[in-house]
């Protein structure tokens, strides 16, 4: 009797260890703090990536390290693939700060992959587009939250209903 009450039985740890795993895998897999939206246009997400991995990423196509602690990379579509990257900073004003020094760089840029950088009025200018690579790409801040999308679908100069629904201006 003393045993039974002491040690659980190999079926009963077992159960518990693989309900562990499932949660950490869960909890890994998406990032509850920074929302994607399932469609974009008429695409649909078909993949996410967070944390350190999304990080990486970011870092990777900068050059240097730029990711926060907090990143998400969603990719819509199968053929020509839309791209959204979120990245959340501590607070709204170092959002801004990193957002007014990437449009910043890429005005004064005279070669790169980006042309034609420009605010769009019907949001105050508080969201710029611009071309490059083929896409169209939006940038701006909700919240504490750096936005950028790449997109090959026409929104005729206007964000996404659904990404404005969870991360608006």
């Amino acid at each position: 009797m003393k045993s039974s009450v002491r040690f659980m039985s190999l079926k009963s740890r077992l159960k518990i260890i693989g309900f562990g795993f499932i949660i950490l895998i869960l909890g890994c897999s998406r990032s509850p703090d920074l929302p994607t939206p399932e469609k974009i246009g008429e695409k649909e997400r078909v993949r996410e990536i967070a944390g350190k991995e999304a990080s990486q990423v970011v870092d990777k196509m900068h050059g240097r390290s730029v990711a926060t602690h907090a990143n998400v990379i969603a990719e819509y579509g199968r053929a020509k693939k839309d791209l959204l990257f979120i990245s959340r900073y501590g607070d709204q004003t170092e959002a801004h700060k990193a957002f007014d020094l990437m449009i910043e760089k890429m005005a004064a840029a005279k070669k790169g992959p980006f042309f034609h950088l420009m605010p769009l009025d019907q949001y105050d200018n508080k969201v710029y587009m611009t071309l490059g690579m083929g896409a169209m790409h939006y940038i701006y801040v909700s919240g504490n939250s750096l936005l950028w999308l790449q997109t090959y679908q026409s929104f005729k100069d206007k964000l996404p209903d659904r990404l404005l629904a969870l991360y608006p201006l």
